[in-house]
């Protein structure tokens, strides 16, 4: 839940213990009177923070105990110049290794004596290479002796008079020979080793480090908090603003009778940026953290988290649409909380929204009948579990006792249809068989027809719930709620297609239509007069929404579409294994599952929060707000 801040002028002396003590309360966020630009983190925490993450790549070993953080910057300055050493060696040896491979062709020697020999045979030694897949005329060349090849290229050596190039040829500078290099290239794997032997001999300090990190963060901390007073009086008394929550004045109060510090609530000016206090626990903590992906809620939101969680499992759920991949993702979240039972904080949190999507896919996978995309018969005791299953029956008994278009479309098709006497009987005899593997046509075709228009019910339902929500705010919301229900019966009919209103509500075709065009034009006229009334003249524009409301609404058939594309992959894959040998079979299985299960999680995690984030927000979130902040210590989750 959200809860109020109020602005105080703390006045006092003791500067020092108060903002100690504060900082220990931690429910004081103050303000900067100077408005200052924030200040750079000081270098010492910069370079520790570095020291941490070079201490991440070590190997895990017994900590040291130590809470000496004197000696914590000669610690850091050793590890960040070993670790300067090391890259200094690795890209050493790395040069070695490309050198050494370039000159290798032509031995070992000694520059000296190539310089002897140049001075007092008085020729000229040079080393040259070219691209073996050239052809290099050299006949004539009796100065021009070919070495070698390697990786690639052709080696020569000339020994002339005067210095010489060749067509085709690169000459090539050696400045170090290869038994030179090869000898430093030993020394560098020793100087290596031994680097690294005293880098992983500081792993230790590792805590230590992090105990440190927290430690001058939390003096760094405290020390910019004391620089936003404002001195008076001889600079014996100092004076600060801040934010405190509503629900902490007890602490607050507590605090400063500690103190010879007064404090007074001040008026909160128009140019202040009040912080947002968000006080959530249990499932409602998860939800803040879902939200805070996107936005902070403003001081004049209601706290969304809740809303939040609850839709995203809803629309994770339909878009994996699979209770085998529940079934999967609930094993591992049993291996989480096991494997992390100590994780506190975010980490745990996490693991038990992993375990929130995984019993939602587990239930709506067993509603939908979809379990690893296996096709099951219309008799199997696992559709008895299936809501979906019944809706699609109840709609062939609609059809059936109707005798509509429908029905007898499907007559056509499958002659034997009209003997059925119940709508199970009708989704049974509509059926066709190909390579031995039995279809039901008009069970597939009728469960596509209910979960599209689900994806439409739970977005009219969901952008319904924001407009609610902000009734007192928005009043026209009532108008488009109104639409919105009205459009649901209505377009049907422009379709031609039945809907839930009708055969499991009972509602007739015909009041379907009327009403629900009735509702579409009084809730349209609902909402511009709404608006009129709250906003004068400017509510004139609420009838542009039309096409928000519309476009918004059509927006959840993501929710459609992304399932059955999850489900005829697995499907596929499924088809794909079983018309090849066991051992292959099952390594496309396997894999294909593997590839739908990523893409699956990656658009149920992208489009089940877009549709809170950009739909359902748009009617009950401001957002733009900045969390409440207080100077507090920082500790160790």
């Amino acid at each position: 839940m959200r809860i109020d801040v109020r602005k105080y002028l703390f006045v006092g002396l003791e500067k020092e213990r108060f903002f100690q003590e504060a900082q220990e309360a931690g429910i004081i966020q103050f303000i900067d009177q100077h408005e200052r630009t924030a200040n750079e983190v000081p270098s010492e925490i910069q370079r520790l923070h570095a020291a941490i993450k070079v201490m991440r790549g070590l190997p895990v070993v017994e900590q040291e105990e130590s809470e000496a953080f004197h000696k914590t910057d000669s610690l850091v300055d050793e590890v960040l110049e070993l670790q300067n050493t090391l890259e200094r060696l690795e890209e050493e040896r790395r040069v070695l290794r490309q050198e050494i491979v370039r000159v290798e062709t032509f031995g070992d020697f000694s520059l000296k004596d190539k310089e002897f020999i140049e001075r007092e045979s008085s020729r000229f030694i040079q080393f040259f290479y070219a691209k073996n897949s050239v052809e290099h005329n050299l006949d004539d060349e009796k100065d021009c002796v070919y070495v070698g090849s390697a990786h690639g290229l052709d080696y020569y050596i000339s020994i002339s008079k005067e210095r010489r190039t060749y067509k085709g040829l690169v000459e090539m500078q050696i400045e170090r020979p290869l038994g030179a290099l090869q000898k430093r290239q030993t020394e560098v794997q020793e100087e290596l080793r031994q680097a690294e032997s005293r880098l992983k001999a500081l792993a230790k300090w590792n805590d230590f480090f992090h105990a440190a990190l927290i430690d001058k963060m939390n003096q760094h901390n405290l020390h910019m908090a004391q620089g936003y007073v404002s001195l008076v009086v001889d600079e014996k008394v100092f004076s600060i603003e801040g934010w405190v929550p509503e629900h902490k004045m007890e602490h607050l109060a507590d605090l400063l009778s500690r103190h010879a510090v007064h404090a007074e609530e001040v008026a909160i000016e128009e140019e202040d940026r009040v912080p947002t206090f968000l006080d959530n626990k249990g499932y409602s903590r998860i939800g803040e953290d879902l939200v805070h992906v996107y936005d902070t809620p403003s001081i004049s939101d209601r706290d969304p988290s809740l809303w939040v969680l609850c839709s995203f499992a809803v629309f994770f759920a339909l878009i994996l649409n699979d209770a085998g991949y529940g079934l999967l993702f609930f094993l591992s979240a049993l291996f989480l909380r096991k494997k992390f039972s100590s994780a506190e904080g975010a980490g745990k949190r996490a693991i038990r929204l992993f375990t929130i999507l995984s019993v939602s896919c587990i239930v709506w996978g067993t509603l939908s009948n979809s379990f690893f995309g296996m096709q099951l018969g219309i008799d199997s005791s696992l559709r008895s579990m299936s809501a979906v299953q019944w809706v699609a029956e109840t709609k062939a008994e609609y059809h059936l006792a109707a005798k509509d278009d429908v029905w007898q479309e499907w007559v056509v098709k499958f002659p034997q249809v009209e003997k059925a006497q119940n709508g199970r009987e009708f989704l049974t005899l509509a059926a066709s068989e190909k390579n031995g593997v039995v279809s039901y046509d008009a069970l597939n075709k009728f469960q596509d027809n209910v979960m599209l228009e689900l994806a439409l019910l739970i977005g009219v339902i969901h952008i319904a719930l924001s407009l609610i929500r902000y009734l007192d705010r928005s009043w026209a919301g009532a108008g488009w709620v109104i639409f919105m229900v009205g459009g649901y019966l209505y377009f049907p009919s422009m379709l031609n297609a039945s809907s839930m209103s009708q055969y499991i509500l009972g509602i007739s075709s015909e009041t379907a239509t009327e009403v629900g065009l009735q509702l579409t034009g009084i809730g349209v006229g609902a909402a511009v007069l709404l608006a009129l009334f709250q906003d004068k003249a400017a509510g004139a524009g609420e009838i542009l929404n039309i096409i928000q409301v519309f476009s918004d609404v059509l927006s959840y058939l993501r929710l459609y579409a992304l399932g059955l594309a999850g489900s005829m992959m697995s499907a596929t894959f499924n088809e794909m294994g079983a018309s090849m040998t066991p051992v292959l079979g099952i390594m496309v299985i396997l894999v294909g599952h593997t590839i739908n299960i990523i893409l699956s999680i990656m658009g149920g995690v992208i489009h089940g929060l877009r549709l809170n984030f950009l739909e359902w927000y748009h009617y009950s979130f401001e957002g733009g707000g900045k969390m409440h902040s207080p100077l507090e210590l920082i500790k160790v989750k």
